[in-house]
């Protein structure tokens, strides 16, 4: 386990532990601050999952840390059950938002819709990428996803790189986001689909 105190000695101690799979991150921190932080280790460590843990829970703050590709979001009176849950969909390559963090979430979608009013891209999602993608809502891990769908794990792993190079999405919230904000995905299949 890693403990840094601010955004600044996180990014200096990460080279020195290449084993660092998720990043637990205060979006409030002195000197270098939750959103620099979590766009630096995005880019020089895409394959570490940030989830946001702060006591902000307003639409503002959701919404900028989702644009720079957090894997989830918590408010630190969140019940430590629900925390372990999260921590372990992120490790098994899911994502995870704090549950009454959902109407906020709604209304960023919602936001978004009126100022792209139509689809931005001709992107179509095949039926096997459809299927990967609503698994992992669920929470499945990648292995998870592989035994019902009766194909590797590597095989899962591509149609995900695939999913993320179709949206130009540096995570697969990233997807998820797109998939909403082009209506390819309703926010009321996303409840649905992470109450299964």
């Amino acid at each position: 386990m890693l403990e840094a105190g601010n955004g600044r000695e996180l990014l200096q101690l990460l080279p020195t532990t290449p084993l660092v799979q998720i990043v637990l991150l205060d979006v409030q921190m002195p000197e270098m601050d939750g959103f620099e932080t979590c766009r630096q280790v995005k880019r020089k460590y895409p394959d570490i999952k940030v989830l946001a843990l702060t006591q902000l829970d307003d639409a503002d703050t959701i919404d900028k840390m989702l644009e720079l590709g957090v894997d989830g979001y918590f408010t630190k009176n969140t019940d430590p059950s629900e925390l372990q849950v999260a921590l372990q969909q992120l490790a098994d390559g899911a994502f995870h938002f704090e549950e009454r963090l959902t109407v906020v979430i709604d209304r960023i979608f919602q936001k978004a819709r009126k100022r792209q009013p139509k689809p931005a891209s001709n992107v179509v999602f095949t039926s096997r990428e459809i299927e990967i993608m609503h698994l992992t809502l669920q929470g499945g891990s990648e292995v998870n996803i592989g035994e019902a769908l009766s194909i590797s794990r590597k095989t899962v792993e591509k149609h995900k790189r695939n999913l993320m190079e179709k949206t130009e999405a540096q995570n697969f919230i990233g997807v998820i986001t797109f998939a909403l904000l082009n209506g390819l995905l309703t926010l009321k299949d996303l409840k649905k689909l992470q109450a299964e």
